[in-house]
């Protein structure tokens, strides 16, 4: 089981259920972490945000994905983005995915 921040869409059980067609545990608090920033981004005909190293404090959940499902998740996400090691300001260990 991966363990992901989610500041995005993959903590929405609808966008779960489209995309993946089931639906993940996520964490009933919101979880932060600090160090970072959100920036918009124009891709696929969209605008997107997404994480890259800063001073703010970002909000988000914690998203339990199977092991299994996690390559989807990897496609979804798209080549722009790389999951990366992190802590959030309450001590959780887990993954984000910030700009490559």
């Amino acid at each position: 089981m991966a363990k992901i921040f989610s500041y995005g869409t993959l903590w929405q059980p609808d966008v779960q259920i489209s995309q993946f067609g089931v639906t993940f545990s996520v964490d009933p608090d919101l979880d932060y972490i600090g160090g970072w920033d959100i920036i918009k981004i124009r891709m696929h005909g969209g605008v997107f945000n997404v994480a890259i190293k800063g001073e703010s404090i970002i909000s988000g959940a914690i998203v339990d994905v199977p092991d299994d499902i996690l390559p989807e998740v990897d496609r979804y996400e798209g080549n722009e983005y790389k999951r990366v090691d992190i802590t959030t300001l309450t001590g959780n260990n887990c993954q984000i995915y910030v700009k490559r």
